[in-house]
């Protein structure tokens, strides 16, 4: 069983618990809740191995060859021109005998300067805070502060930390001189001997969490997968997903924690 499959299976097994909804759970593995709905029943017949890919050793499959992206091309050209990327993908994988993943689809379709139908312009709005997750482990937001946390005297530390998207909780904190990768493992540490592991984490875009590589359009045509950090190997290898926010609205919780930290 793959790391993915492996944390399908853990997702899974939650929504059918009744831990996570479908909506998280859709959320998190990248599917439709129909898919959600379908995996659990299969969950339900055949447990753990309801989840593994019946492709398992083979070719990965997001190397797609030059025909099946071609194909990919043509259907949502035609007969699939009025479907966003999301609908299309479940139908090349029910309806045209394809094995595809939605990030496959959306390279291809983009490396052929085509956007989805959900794809359109709104007005700047003021931020709004993000709703909860309803289940304490399914994302642990993360951050760092350099601050004078032990008095002006002993100068600049740098404090790193998770907090329970749910519950609010600080799962694990760590001091170091700086921002680095040691901060982050050492307090994610903590949180995993205490908590267990979270189903994702929630950072900035630091390049400790994201390679600052990017692709060429020949790259994403060919199916090239962004290089990991070691850190987002480290969480890959977890089975945790690693999700990162465009503006530090977005990482509201962990950003207000700072200021309750730094004012108490």
């Amino acid at each position: 069983m793959t790391n993915d499959e492996a944390r399908r299976v853990r997702i899974i097994g939650a929504a059918s618990s009744g831990l996570v909804t479908n909506g998280e759970a859709s959320e998190q593995l990248g599917i439709s809740i129909r898919q959600i709905i379908r995996l659990k029943a299969s969950f339900a017949r055949n447990g753990a191995r309801g989840m593994v890919h019946g492709n398992a050793g083979r070719k990965p499959r997001h190397a797609l060859s030059d025909e099946v992206k071609t194909r990919i091309v043509e259907l949502f050209e035609g007969k699939y021109f009025d479907y966003n990327f999301s609908h299309f993908t479940e139908r090349l994988n029910e309806a045209e005998g394809m094995s595809v993943s939605r990030s496959s689809v959306f390279r291809v379709l983009k490396g052929a300067g085509i956007k989805s139908k959900k794809a359109v312009k709104h007005k700047a709005k003021q931020h709004r805070p993000c709703p909860r997750k309803t289940t304490a482990g399914i994302m642990w937001q993360t951050d760092a502060s350099r601050h004078k946390w032990f008095g002006e005297e002993h100068g600049y530390a740098t404090l790193h930390a998770y907090i329970d998207d749910a519950t609010g909780v600080v799962t694990g904190a760590f001091f170091t001189e700086t921002e680095c990768m040691r901060g982050y493992a050492a307090a994610l540490e903590q949180g995993m001997l205490a908590y267990g592991l979270p189903l994702s984490i929630y950072s900035d875009r630091h390049t400790i969490f994201r390679s600052p590589k990017e692709l060429t359009d020949d790259e994403i045509l060919s199916g090239t997968e962004l290089p990991l950090s070691n850190f987002g190997k480290a969480l890959y290898e977890l089975g945790i997903k690693q999700i990162t926010a465009h503006s530090p609205h977005a990482k509201g919780r962990i950003e207000r924690l700072w200021n309750t930290f730094q004012t108490g």
